[in-house]
């Protein structure tokens, strides 16, 4: 007999297999509905920010469908155009297939439903927000500003 919990965690990992290619953009519209503060606003709250948000972590897959592996490119390109080079905030990359156990402590946090999911982490290891799916740089910006 499964408990509950094992349940729930089975349901979600079905959930997220196959949200690759048919995934939800309501968490992406919502935060695109709020507005984005240019990009010197961004700059000149950066100081601010990065107390805030120590680290980000960028999860992606190691075998993903064709779809998912554009939206990973295009999400990594969109965070490398927002942190500027060298990076203003480290960066980890994880792979949800191949690095389970190293990705649990943010999703147990904050559930992701679409890949990538990147995970704006504080100094203590708390999430402080999450952004996931067709990710872009002013989304990134604006949660950096937050």
């Amino acid at each position: 007999m499964i408990n509950n919990s094992r349940w729930i965690r089975l349901a979600f990992c079905v959930a997220l297999a196959t949200t690759g290619c048919n995934r939800s953009r309501a968490s992406n519209e919502r935060a695109s509905a709020t507005a984005a503060p240019t990009t010197a606003a961004a700059t000149a709250t950066h100081g601010q920010t990065a107390a805030r948000v120590a680290r980000i972590i960028f999860v992606g897959k190691e075998r993903p469908c064709n779809c998912t592996k554009a939206r990973l490119e295009a999400g990594w390109a969109a965070l490398e155009a927002a942190l500027g080079t060298p990076p203003k905030v480290p960066v980890e990359r994880l792979k949800v297939d191949a690095q389970p156990d190293k990705v649990a402590p943010y999703r147990r946090q904050k559930p992701a439903m679409a890949l990538p999911a990147l995970y704006f982490v504080d100094a203590n290891g708390s999430v402080v927000d999450l952004l996931q799916g067709d990710v872009t740089r002013d989304q990134i910006v604006a949660t950096l500003a937050r």
